[in-house]
């Protein structure tokens, strides 16, 4: 009895055994990421702020850049690798005429630097679309670079897959000039000056490459 018992004991381990190597050959592979690179006109930056006369508005649809992204359409929690963008200066243009634009290319610095850039430093998935809204909600920071200064900045990112695995981004966050080393413009010898406060809109549109 004891010899019989001591037999079903080992095949039972040698089962166990084989079960575990078989798990441990097969594990779970993450979706492997994809670039995502966007047309110069796919997008659309808003800065709106204020002034002693009346509130103003400048606007770019010239952004460029790609994000390396997993996991979108497919049942794996997507993930937001990097972020690369980039609006030149000289594209933003002001609700208020070519006099405002100047001088909003004058306190961006224009000449020293050209490019107003984003690089993303970590991103994570606060929320997944459900049937009341489409959206994946991201947690991220990263590097905004203004007029030549660098900062930290924190942004909620709303990302809405759409057929063919093109993505669409928004996002909103409020900044001050100065926060950048910037003087708020001035206009009429200093009888209009512009406030610090700003909001920043964005709403990007990528798409894998070819399509």
């Amino acid at each position: 009895m004891n010899q019989l018992t001591r037999a079903i004991g080992a095949i039972v381990m040698a089962i166990v055994a084989i079960g575990s190597q078989a798990t441990m050959a097969t594990p779970t592979t993450a979706p492997a990421a994809t670039e995502l690179t966007s047309a110069a006109d796919s997008g659309t930056a808003t800065v709106s702020g204020t002034s002693t006369l009346h509130d103003w508005t400048v606007k770019s649809t010239t952004i460029t850049g790609k994000i390396q992204s997993s996991g979108f359409g497919t049942p794996t929690p997507p993930t937001l690798q990097s972020i690369q963008l980039s609006i030149p200066v000289n594209t933003l243009k002001s609700s208020e005429g070519s006099g405002m634009d100047d001088k909003v290319y004058e306190a961006l610095k224009m000449k020293a630097n050209p490019q107003i850039t984003y690089t993303l430093t970590l991103a994570t998935l606060k929320s997944a679309p459900s049937k009341d809204d489409p959206e994946y909600h991201y947690d991220a920071a990263g590097q905004l670079t203004i007029a030549g200064t660098t900062r930290t900045v924190n942004l909620t990112l709303d990302i809405t897959p759409a057929d063919g695995g093109t993505l669409s981004i928004a996002t909103q966050t409020p900044l001050k000039m100065t926060d950048f080393g910037m003087t708020p413009p001035i206009a009429m010898l200093g009888m209009i000056k512009s406030g610090d406060a700003v909001t920043v809109k964005v709403t990007w549109q990528l798409a894998t490459k070819g399509r």
